[in-house]
């Protein structure tokens, strides 16, 4: 996935129009048209403006994931699986590991 495809589909996943983000980005719909077309690159500023307004990180932004190669580490793989999940498996994960966490005596579940 290109670029301005992530930014096109967080975007939209976030229920904003085009018209709505260039207002908070303070730029033009047509910046943000050519950047979700690939026309043009968003610059770093663009990118981190736009971040904030999802509240997300950068890495998380542009795609950008960083793995861990080591089978054994039992925390990773969780998270790693997680992170392939839509927000109703993640939502079900956690009432999970909070459940798991109430069992063990964990006093930070909720």
């Amino acid at each position: 996935m290109t670029i301005g495809e992530r930014l096109a589909k967080i975007r939209k996943d976030k229920g904003y129009k085009q018209k709505e983000i260039a207002e908070l980005l303070n730029v033009s719909q047509q910046i943000i048209s050519n950047i979700e077309r690939n026309i043009t690159t968003p610059d770093i500023e663009i990118l981190k403006r736009t971040a904030d307004v999802y509240a997300i990180s950068l890495d998380e932004l542009i795609g950008r994931r960083f793995e861990n190669y080591n089978d054994n580490d039992v925390t990773q793989q969780i998270i790693n699986i997680v992170e392939k999940m839509d927000d109703t498996g993640k939502e079900l994960s956690l009432d999970l590991v909070n459940q798991v966490a109430k069992h063990q005596g964990n006093n930070n579940a909720k």
